[in-house]
């Protein structure tokens, strides 16, 4: 009995974690993905610029190479997604969670990210210029010049 128990306490917590197609697929034609579940989606290199993933759950999302000017991911739980390379200019990602995201090399010029929190993300060669970073939690970031950033532990 136990065992068919953990078993089941598996399954739904895997079906629980993994994207949904429909999400993708909602995503895909209207750009409209809001509060939808794309945790470990590859969308490597795609175009979604001004979307709306805000307040999705996008762990470890693949959305390396991807054009994202312009989208909304505020309040979204971006936990250890991989984003290099990404265009992410004029995002809006407001109190989103960006911990241990892959961010070197993105592009996060006039960007805003207001109280996001950035603990163990690596932004290795990303792009800030004109980025609105106020509150921003930094706890063991690797910011663009390879440093390390503590100051919000």
């Amino acid at each position: 009995m136990k065992s068919v128990l953990l078993l089941a306490g598996l399954l739904v917590t895997t079906a629980a974690s993994a994207f949904e197609q429909l999400y993708v697929d909602r995503l895909m034609t209207s750009g409209i993905c809001h509060h939808c579940n794309l945790a470990d989606a590859d969308l490597q290199g795609q175009d979604f610029s001004g979307a709306d993933m805000s307040e999705a759950l996008l762990k470890r999302i693949n959305l390396s190479d991807a054009k994202l000017v312009g989208t909304w991911f505020t309040r979204s739980r971006i936990h250890n997604a991989n984003f290099e390379n990404a265009d992410l200019s004029t995002a809006l990602l407001d109190y989103s969670l960006l911990i241990g995201a892959n961010l070197k090399g993105v592009n996060f010029s006039g960007a805003k990210l207001n109280f996001a929190d950035l603990t163990d993300a690596d932004l290795t060669g990303a792009a800030l210029e004109n980025a609105v970073i106020r509150g921003v939690k930094f706890c063991n970031t690797t910011m663009p010049d390879g440093s390390i950033n503590n100051s919000g532990c």
